[in-house]
């Protein structure tokens, strides 16, 4: 009896949440409908139930979604999945952290603790998260495509391509090596590359931290429109205006490229 009162106050809660987006004019009434099924049918802790529940959300606003995944953060229990070694991981999150790890071992392990669907493509690791946190452990040699609407993401020895693309939540990566490409809404951005081929970041609030081996070889150009450019590096070629900053670290080689909107931008030595 108690399991069924938690559940009925549970799916109370989630529909007066619905009720209250749809009476702000954040959602429309059929929006408000289709949500309001996929949780009444059944518990929350129906697998049939949850892919009703991602499925509805996955089409709402980004941050209507991350509200609403949010109401789900402490209804699942923490599991553990294993999966052998894959060319990339693709991962898609409402709300939560996440955290990856290059290892040596030749395998993936995945730890959840909120609702997340898990299924092998081809030669990759696709994750969709709804809620909680989330740790991976993988081989060093990966390529990494996330995109997150609400909670941290970090990233430590990791060497292959990285595609990030960031709502809500603070970026770290650690001892990272290859390329990156990130669009990044809100959040501030902290990376630690030992060897670079190309970095793209896109901006539009926080501050940048890109900290570089004094080896590197690379072409930079940096800009911000509400904040200061700062670079640790002798640059050749050196040109500094109106908030841009370009010129050359030792030779040319990797191509680097920051646009940050509101904050700070920092080129550093590691």
């Amino acid at each position: 009896m108690r399991r069924q009162v938690s559940t009925w106050r549970c799916t109370l809660n989630e529909r007066l949440q619905i009720l209250k987006l749809l009476e702000d004019g954040k959602i429309n009434a059929e929006e408000a409908e289709r949500l309001l099924e996929a949780v009444s049918k059944t518990g929350i802790h129906d697998k049939g139930a949850r892919h009703k529940i991602w499925s509805s959300i996955e089409g709402l606003p980004k941050v209507i979604s991350a509200a609403l995944g949010n109401s789900f953060s402490e209804s699942a229990e923490e599991e553990f999945h294993k999966y052998p070694s894959k060319k990339m991981i693709k991962f898609k999150g409402i709300s939560g952290n996440l955290e990856i790890e290059g290892t040596d071992d030749d395998k993936i392990d995945i730890r959840k603790d909120g609702f997340a669907k898990i299924k092998e493509l081809d030669d990759a690791i696709v994750i969709k998260a709804l809620s909680g946190n989330v740790g991976i452990t993988v081989p060093k040699k990966i390529d990494l495509a996330v995109a997150g609407i609400s909670g941290d993401i970090e990233f430590s020895n990791i060497n292959g391509e990285l595609e990030i693309e960031s709502v809500s939540g603070d970026i770290v990566g650690k001892n990272l090596s290859g390329s990156l490409s990130g669009e990044i809404v809100s959040g501030d951005i902290d990376l630690d590359y030992a060897e670079v081929e190309e970095i793209r970041i896109k901006s539009k609030s926080g501050n940048v931290v890109l900290r570089l081996d004094t080896k590197v070889e690379a072409e930079i150009e940096v800009e911000t429109e509400g904040g200061d450019v700062t670079c640790e590096f002798d640059l050749i070629g050196k040109k500094e205006e109106d908030n841009v900053l370009t010129g050359i670290i030792n030779k040319p080689g990797a191509r680097i490229e920051i646009k940050n909107k509101h904050g700070d931008v920092e080129i550093r030595q590691r």
